[in-house]
């Protein structure tokens, strides 16, 4: 593979900017609404049976869990079927390969702008949760930062899935059988402390649900035990980064 160059993968974020910017208005409404179903169903219809859950109000715990599981899935938005049609349709990366940028420069300006795209989207809801709770203090301002994160490395996963793909339908076999489960059983909607052993176990390998922790400690200002976390978010970010990479590389150069 070739040296990574920080000029071309700033490119293809800028040529993704361009793309996204007019698409943004019809973008917000899918992105912002699911979650807001969520909400309203959950933390409001269910929240009224449930009072306090893990040292939190029901609301709030669906809240921070709703806000990492939209940075997901703007994330895996961007990397499955938007990369799908640049790569499969549109042809779009032969396009770029054929000027300096080469397959990694794709992979990385790929998983940081689905990383942006996650800041975006997690980040208007995230307001939302704002309004509608009432609470803000100062640490708040790193959840931009997590969502970011979790954005990148669910842009990792998608795009390693998509380049794998013979065709646009097997993109489905990916959001249900892993974004779905994820979405439902990743301390999201209840603790999985509540679940049987080998669920919790396999749970710790969901990157959502180590998200779900950092926001939901940010959220109520306590900070203790969410620097391991952190530290395997971006750990499994910079190891899996590799994967895409390869394939993509394995599918333009087989030689």
């Amino acid at each position: 593979m070739s040296k990574i160059s920080i000029k071309s993968i700033r490119n293809v974020i800028i040529r993704n900017y361009m793309s996204f910017r007019n698409l943004f208005k019809i973008s917000i409404m899918p992105n912002l609404v699911d979650p807001l179903f969520y909400l309203i169903a959950m933390g409001f219809g269910v929240g009224s049976y449930l009072t306090m859950v893990g040292g939190m109000s029901y609301r709030d715990f669906i809240i921070t869990g709703l806000i990492s599981a939209t940075a997901m899935t703007a994330a895996t938005s961007e990397t499955t079927v938007n990369a799908f049609i640049q790569f499969r349709l549109e042809k779009t990366y032969d396009a770029m390969l054929m000027t300096p940028i080469n397959t990694g420069d794709i992979v990385i300006g790929q998983s940081i702008w689905a990383g942006i795209r996650a800041v975006i989207f997690g980040g208007i809801f995230f307001l939302v949760s704002i309004f509608i709770s009432g609470n803000f203090h100062i640490s708040f301002l790193l959840i931009p930062v997590v969502l970011f994160i979790v954005g990148y490395l669910f842009g990792i996963l998608g795009l390693s899935f998509t380049y794998l793909a013979p065709s646009r339908e097997f993109l489905n076999y990916y959001n249900v059988l892993v974004i779905r489960p994820l979405y439902m059983f990743s301390d999201t909607f209840f603790p999985i402390s509540s679940m049987p052993l080998i669920v919790q176990k396999i749970t710790w390998l969901s990157p959502l649900y180590h998200a779900s922790k950092i926001v939901r400690g940010i959220w109520i200002n306590e900070f203790k035990n969410l620097f391991p976390h952190f530290i395997w978010l971006i750990t499994v970010s910079v190891l899996l980064s590799l994967i895409p990479m390869y394939i993509l590389n394995r599918s333009y150069f087989k030689s």
